[in-house]
């Protein structure tokens, strides 16, 4: 933390200087006023006094002024320079009042010069966030992307270590979205929608908007409760739901789930919602997509322009483009341009003895930044191994997650002992990313890992 006091005390003293420099400056020119000012009448009057008692003397001299007019002349000027220098030796007095004065000034300046720091610091400590930035500090250094290729356990590690911080201080909502988003990264679905309610309920107690927090939490618990839509899971959406009925992330977790029961009217509805209250979404080509994907299921032909309404410029191209991915599909097919990836996934002979034949493999791919809902999926048996396999948008989970919307992936061969695609303690898996789609080239992945 020395660098944040370091500058902390740099600005401190620029403070004092945007006080003490106008003053200073204020200072010096009426001082310097005041010694050129009574200089100047000094000279004056001694000049005045010389050039008219030259002018009385030639009048003496011409005959026009007698002695005693002379001698009554000259006592008057006399007397008058006398006047001005008593004058002058006031103008003193008021000078060393003034000194006495710039003294006073002087004492406030330093008063002011003790004041300033301590009352910023004091102020600082009551409503400032210095423990807010010793946490983040800690913490971002200490959660590294899944991508930067430590492994798993260490991150693990690190999780649980910020979450034991955070039960300990509670009142950081930054640390707990941290922890959120992390756990998503890692797929612990469960600890993420906990940390989300945290968040949220942080929040709520500062009267701020909570909502699209309670529905990334809706969407992680649904992820844990293996894509069912428990009570628990509708619970949170009604939170989200309560204070804003248009809550996205709430309406694109709906629209999921009425498209895979089949209920497409209701998927459109929600989807439609989205793309109404946020023409700029950043899933919204997805979302079209899928909408467009929901009306061929009912027979119904796509309806791009009800869509195309946005203010993006450039928002009916991208449209035109989603909404005839079949007619592009087809294209890049006839051109050779290939949105799949191949997939040889192997089990590392070591691990051999602790698996059986009929265990069940999940191969998936599911985008290096982004949702972690896979875009592709495969459910295998240990007896197919080693196997080759196409990721496409055959396999896709949803109409708003395809592994052609993604230039690169990571792939997951995960060997479930539980038979679910979650991560579990005790289950096997290997991982390759950055994966680029549609290279043409075999990804090799070996099951080397264990999870613990």
């Amino acid at each position: 933390m020395s660098d944040f006091w370091i500058v902390s005390v740099v600005l401190v003293i620029l403070a004092l200087g945007f006080v003490l420099y106008p003053v200073i400056r204020v200072h010096q020119a009426k001082n310097s006023g005041r010694v050129v000012e009574s200089l100047d009448r000094r000279s004056q009057n001694i000049a005045f006094f010389k050039d008219r008692l030259e002018e009385i003397n030639a009048e003496k001299e011409a005959g026009n002024l007698s002695n005693k007019q002379f001698e009554q002349l000259k006592g008057e000027l006399e007397a008058g320079l006398i006047t001005d220098v008593d004058g002058l030796s006031h103008d003193k007095s008021g000078e060393a009042r003034a000194i006495k004065v710039s003294a006073t000034a002087w004492g406030v300046i330093g008063l002011m010069i003790l004041c300033i720091p301590i009352v910023s610091y004091v102020l600082y400590a009551k409503w400032g966030a210095l423990d807010g930035v010793e946490q983040y500090r800690e913490w971002g250094n200490s959660v590294p992307a899944i991508s930067d290729g430590m492994p798993k356990q260490n991150i693990d590690e690190l999780l649980v270590k910020l979450r034991e911080k955070l039960e300990a201080n509670p009142d950081n909502p930054d640390g707990w979205f941290m922890l959120a988003r992390s756990s998503m990264n890692l797929e612990q679905y469960g600890q993420a929608s906990y940390a989300f309610l945290r968040m949220a309920e942080l929040l709520e107690k500062e009267q701020q908007d909570a909502s699209a927090i309670y529905g990334l939490a809706a969407q992680a618990l649904f992820f844990a409760e293996q894509g069912q839509m428990t009570e628990k899971v509708k619970s949170l959406l009604d939170k989200a739901f309560s204070t804003n009925p248009d809550e996205t992330n709430g309406l694109g977790l709906l629209g999921i789930v009425a498209f895979e029961n089949g209920r497409y009217e209701d998927a459109i509805k929600y989807w439609g919602r989205i793309i109404e209250v946020e023409p700029d979404n950043p899933s919204r080509d997805a979302i079209v997509a899928g909408i467009n994907k929901a009306r061929v299921a009912l027979g119904l032909p796509e309806q791009v322009d009800k869509y195309s309404e946005a203010p993006l410029g450039n928002s009916s191209a991208v449209i035109q483009g989603d909404a005839s991915q079949s007619d592009a599909s087809q294209t890049k097919e006839s051109s050779g341009v290939s949105t799949d990836v191949k997939v040889l996934v192997e089990l590392d002979t070591s691990l051999a003895g602790q698996v059986s034949p009929d265990d069940i493999i999940f191969i998936f791919a599911k985008a290096v930044n982004g949702s972690p809902m896979p875009l592709a999926a495969s459910r295998q048996t240990v007896s197919s191994l080693p196997i080759l396999i196409s990721l496409n948008d055959e396999m896709a989970m949803g109409p708003m997650a395809k592994i052609s919307s993604a230039k690169e992936v990571t792939i997951v061969a995960r060997i479930s002992k539980s038979g679910q695609p979650g991560a579990m303690p005790g289950d096997l898996q290997g991982i390759v990313s950055p994966v680029r789609v549609g290279g043409g080239e075999v990804v090799k992945v070996l099951i080397n890992e264990k999870i613990n």
